[in-house]
């Protein structure tokens, strides 16, 4: 049984500088074996830093490679779809990052291919592998707190700076593909239901087109969820989710911290109390599980037909904010 997989990285962004390197340098699974620029002189000073192996001047070199076994794909988004193809055609396994492309079509078409090769392919959604996720869907399915009644999601950052990916919309810049895909998953993972129809309000920056403040009401059936993102407000992130019999709130939601405890606070009739959970690296976990699975060949900790579902979800939220209306979840 192979011991590591050898990761290959496309591209050297800020992300995976800032929250990949360090936790996945402390697996014993796997290991950031190459990365890949354009520009081959970043390449290089990015592997000399973090003690990369390869460093290479493509993402076909990178794709080629062959003592890379599988690549991670954190790309802007309309390069996602493109370059995970071609990997997932040169017989290597993808963790590509959120969302996972531009609409669920491309989303469909990467999923198909997956299902040709017979490669995995998995959308890196870290959060829902910290322990206070996985204990929130526990209080879900185990019926602690009763029927979901409502559901809150806020994600929000304060990013005006036009050069930046996120503002660009050709480059699936703003703020509903960037956090409304993780607002907007997290009703979908609590509760392993799909909605049915939705309606949103959107706000567009007037100089570069891309959604800079978004709210939406999401139909369940059974209840309902809302969200609000922001590209142009204070950082801010909390879920509420409010039940028959009790209540929970996650304070720090996405971006968790890995060198402090996390918290939720639980609400019922008997009481409140916070929760604290042990320091947990949720892209750490992430790469770990995701690894075991591909080594190991089980399915894929998020299988990619919930990644297409949130595709699904997020366009029908982009239609109804052009309609004025609601509109149905395909």
């Amino acid at each position: 049984m192979q011991k590591k997989l050898r990761f290959g990285v496309l591209g050297v962004s800020n992300h995976f500088v800032k929250r990949i390197i360090l936790p996945v340098s402390k697996l014993e699974n796997c290991e950031i074996y190459a990365i890949a620029s354009r520009d081959i002189k970043k390449a290089q000073e990015a592997a000399s830093e973090f003690s990369i192996p390869v460093a290479v001047g493509s993402y076909e070199e990178l794709i080629a490679h062959p003592e890379v076994d599988a690549i991670y794909n954190p790309l802007p988004n309309h390069l996602h779809a493109e370059w995970t193809i071609k990997a997932l055609e040169a017989g290597k396994p993808v963790l590509c990052e959120k969302p996972i492309a531009m609409d669920a079509a491309e989303a469909e078409k990467m999923a198909m291919v997956s299902e040709k090769t017979g490669v995995p392919l998995m959308e890196a959604f870290m959060y829902r592998f910290h322990p206070i996720w996985r204990h929130a869907k526990d209080m879900i399915k185990y019926n602690q707190l009763g029927a979901v009644t409502h559901i809150h999601a806020i994600f929000s950052y304060n990013n005006p700076d036009p050069a930046n990916i996120r503002n660009v919309a050709e480059y699936g810049g703003g703020g509903l593909l960037d956090i409304g895909c993780y607002t907007n998953s997290v009703p979908r993972f609590l509760t392993g239901m799909e909605p049915r129809r939705v309606v949103s309000l959107m706000e567009f920056d007037s100089n570069n087109g891309t959604d800079i403040n978004a709210s939406g009401v999401v139909d369940y059936g059974s209840f309902q969820a809302t969200f609000n993102v922001s590209t142009r407000s204070e950082p801010f992130q909390r879920v509420q989710v409010l039940c028959t019999g009790g209540s929970i709130v996650i304070y720090i939601p996405f971006n968790i911290y890995y060198d402090v405890p996390a918290v939720m606070t639980i609400s019922t009739g008997q009481g409140t109390r916070d929760i604290s959970f042990p320091l947990a690296d949720s892209y750490g976990i992430m790469f770990s599980e995701f690894t075991d699975a591909v080594i190991n060949k089980k399915p894929m900790p998020i299988p990619v037909s919930d990644a297409i579902a949130n595709m699904k979800l997020l366009d029908a939220l982009a239609r109804s904010a052009k309609s004025n209306g609601w509109e149905d979840v395909k």
